[in-house]
């Protein structure tokens, strides 16, 4: 089934800040954590932070220790106070948003001016906006409410951030037509404008829709109230699990849209579930070659062959091992780590994918006995080569198959406060690049190493990097399932945003070197790097237009590359 995301969908700057801010706290505290009521209203949230140690209080105690974080809704300011007083250390992760609104509100009540606010009365950012207004507050849900109204002084009317726009400009027309003397601030959030709009164009795209959010969120809410008003079949999950997954088989489009309090993950997550759904009139052969495409993806086969056949042209285009020894040493090893690691990274990959979780699960003793095959097969090989690379081969086999293990003696592990290398922040990116170098260009090329030093070099730092930049991609799309769950990668550590700024600038480096080595060591035949790298470079800059989303479509246009990497080998080989 063909599946269109709405590019906005998803947490929004506020509550993306305010989990942020939470998760930190976790990270580098270790006294007691709590929110102040919900931090956002999305109950898989709540529970991961509640797995993590987060409490929620529901009252204000007279005294508490540890510190107390501010939901994104904010809270009356009287109520902040009593935090403060009881002892605890508060953290304000009120969205800026919605203090930007807090902040109008008292400079208009200190000009005697009352406040009337449009959005829903039981809402809890509504009820923080009160505790600035009081005792001079009207809050309207309805058009119908304004006939009840009454003022006897200026006002100024404000929303509820995450309010419907159509409903803001109708309220607060017939408020003003009624009663001149006030003012409009129009305080619904950007986010939430875009939110909408892309909801009323999505529906022109598309036969359905999805909206995915918690059933206590009121933006979740009004998005599935617009897509309704425009007469289209709306689905409101807070998970995959709710799908009608019968209901849906009756479309060929479905659209997609979530809350500003659903993570990206769980978003992914049903985008994953409806891509498996076969659409009313698929034909055949897309339905057989969607199938054919996930389960290369699931089980590693894609990826594992695409550093096979990189593997073998390499090694081809310098002259080293046959092509059955370069293809089975590569993929052999590559398909062994990938699955095991797979198997050992169950609660980010239970957030992240699901699908992939549950398939792991079910195929889990076959797979790892491939595996396991493979490896035996690809050391075999390498065992051939002699001592020396077949030892390296089993030191980079051990320090994969025990990357999440408590390899590390004590005393190293209290001196760095790290117990194996998955606890080094960002080091799996890395590490994994790396193998990949070793057993694509060094180990198939082990017998020439000495004759072609340098182009062996090149290659390797070029493997090296364009893996990185592979493993990194993978990093971003995950990052906030593997926040969730304490995983250090580069974007978890860094940043999103930080990250893609030095992958670009990495695959520049490299054309840098593919420049030099066209001029030195390969002559004309480095050139056929190029477009590997320009590929990786447009699907960077797609995803930050966001054009390109996290889905089972773009992670095979991604592993990919590899291919196209490997034919342009190939022709190099051709023509030397």
């Amino acid at each position: 089934m063909k599946v269109l995301l709405a590019k906005k969908a998803g947490f929004c700057m506020g509550v993306r800040r305010a989990v942020e801010a939470t998760l930190e706290t976790v990270q580098h505290s270790d006294e007691r954590i709590a929110t102040f009521g919900p931090l956002i209203h999305n109950p898989h949230v709540l529970h991961l932070l509640d797995e993590r140690g987060v409490d929620v209080l529901q009252a204000i105690p007279e005294q508490r220790s540890g510190t107390v974080i501010i939901r994104a809704h904010g809270v009356p300011p009287e109520q902040k106070a009593k935090l403060e007083a009881s002892g605890a250390q508060v953290k304000d992760a009120t969205c800026p948003r919605v203090m930007k609104v807090q902040a109008i509100i008292k400079k208009h009540k200190n000009q005697g001016r009352t406040t009337i606010i449009i959005g829903d009365k039981d809402h809890a950012e509504v009820i923080g906006l009160m505790g600035y207004a009081a005792p001079y507050i009207h809050v309207i849900s309805s058009l119908a409410e304004v006939d009840d109204l009454s003022l006897d002084k200026p006002y100024i009317i404000v929303s509820q951030t995450t309010q419907d726009d159509h409903s803001f400009q109708a309220i607060s027309a017939k408020i003003t037509e009624t009663f001149p003397d006030g003012k409009v601030f129009n305080t619904i959030c950007d986010s939430t404008h875009k939110r909408q709009n892309e909801v009323r164009t999505l529906c022109a795209q598309v036969d359905a829709i999805v909206v995915v959010g918690g059933r206590s969120s009121a933006n979740t809410q009004r998005l599935g109230e617009i897509a309704t008003g425009m007469g289209k079949p709306v689905f409101m999950c807070e998970s995959e699990s709710d799908l009608d997954l019968d209901a849906l088989r009756q479309f060929d489009v479905v659209g997609v849209t979530a809350g500003a309090s659903t993570p990206t993950w769980m978003i992914n997550r049903v985008m994953r579930q409806i891509e498996a759904v076969p659409g009313r009139q698929e034909g055949f052969l897309s339905r057989l070659g969607l199938n054919v495409a996930w389960f290369l993806l699931m089980t590693n086969l894609y990826v594992s062959a695409g550093g096979g056949v990189l593997a073998l042209a390499i090694s081809a285009l310098c002259g080293g091992v046959p092509p059955l020894a370069a293809f089975t040493i590569a993929f052999g090893y590559l398909f062994a780590m990938h699955n095991v690691n797979r198997f050992f990274d169950v609660n980010a990959k239970k957030l992240n994918d699901p699908v992939l979780e549950g398939f792991c699960q079910r195929f889990c003793r076959p797979i790892l006995l491939v595996a396991g095959l493979t490896l035996v097969l690809a050391a075999g090989f390498v065992w051939q080569l002699g001592l020396l690379p077949f030892f390296l081969f089993m030191l980079m086999s051990f320090l994969g198959i025990f990357y999440g293990a408590h390899i590390f003696p004590q005393s190293l592990a209290q001196l760095f406060r790290v117990k194996g290398l998955k606890e080094i922040p960002g080091s799996k990116t890395f590490l994994v690049a790396l193998a990949w170098a070793l057993v694509v260009v060094l180990l198939p090329c082990w017998g020439i190493v000495q004759e072609k030093g340098m182009v062996l070099l090149f290659f390797g730092i070029f493997v090296l990097g364009v893996i990185y930049v592979r493993n990194a991609l993978f990093d971003v799309f995950d990052v906030q399932g593997d926040r969730m769950v304490g995983k250090e990668t580069l974007p978890v550590c860094i940043g999103e945003r930080k990250t893609l700024v030095i992958l670009v600038r990495l695959l520049a480096f490299l054309a840098a070197t593919v420049l030099l080595a066209a001029s030195t060591v390969l002559p004309k035949v480095a050139f056929l790097c190029l477009p590997g790298l320009l590929l990786f470079w447009l699907f960077i800059r797609l995803y930050k237009a966001e054009e390109i989303l996290p889905c089972l479509r773009s992670t095979f246009l991604l592993e990919s590359i590899l291919y196209v990497l490997a034919a342009s080998l190939w022709a190099g080989a051709a023509f030397i």
